[in-house]
């Protein structure tokens, strides 16, 4: 987890009050949006409960790890998210719960990322629904491949945070309900 962690300019820090009395871990990620003061393109650090607006969205990876840094770096970015480690479960709670959004690794059990992008598309809810690739299929075959499959956008592994909310402001993700 620490490298991971890392990959996304953030720290984990240990502590424990000895043997037999458990131990703390804390997880910092940075939170980054656009500066919006005289026009400037630079990244900057700001409050997170600023940029989300509260939106859902849909982590599905089979990585345990990187799904819940990925859902804990949205949630301090101001989205409401959670995570799914499999196709079928992803199709379920996008029929469930629909989200603003997808961050849907292509490399699944059970069923690929392309899969179930085809199949969330043919929901009612899937229609106009944003799908990211977030993976480490980084060719321009696989491109190609997550376009035609119904994806948005395609991320390769591993994402740097502020990328990710570039991405998502762009795609004016709508409110969730």
């Amino acid at each position: 987890m620490r490298s991971l962690v890392r990959l996304h300019g953030g720290s984990v820090v240990a502590h424990s009050g000895g043997p037999g009395r458990g131990a703390e871990f804390t997880v910092r990620l940075p939170v980054f949006a656009r500066a919006s003061a005289g026009g400037s393109s630079d990244l900057e650090l700001v409050d997170a409960q600023h940029s989300g607006g509260g939106r859902r969205v849909l982590v599905v990876d089979d990585n345990l790890d990187a799904a819940e840094v990925l859902v804990q770096a949205l949630v301090l970015m101001g989205y409401t998210a959670e995570a799914r480690h499999d196709g079928p479960a992803a199709i379920t709670r996008v029929e469930e719960q629909p989200p603003a959004a997808v961050l849907l690794d292509i490399g699944l059990p059970v069923m690929d990322g392309y899969e179930v992008a085809r199949r969330i598309r043919a929901l009612p809810v899937g229609a106009n629904m944003q799908i990211i690739a977030v993976t480490g299929y980084g060719q321009a075959r696989d491109r190609e491949n997550a376009l035609a499959a119904g994806f948005d956008e395609h991320m390769v592994k591993p994402i740097r945070i502020e990328a990710l909310l570039e991405v998502l402001e762009r795609l004016h993700l709508p409110a969730s309900g």
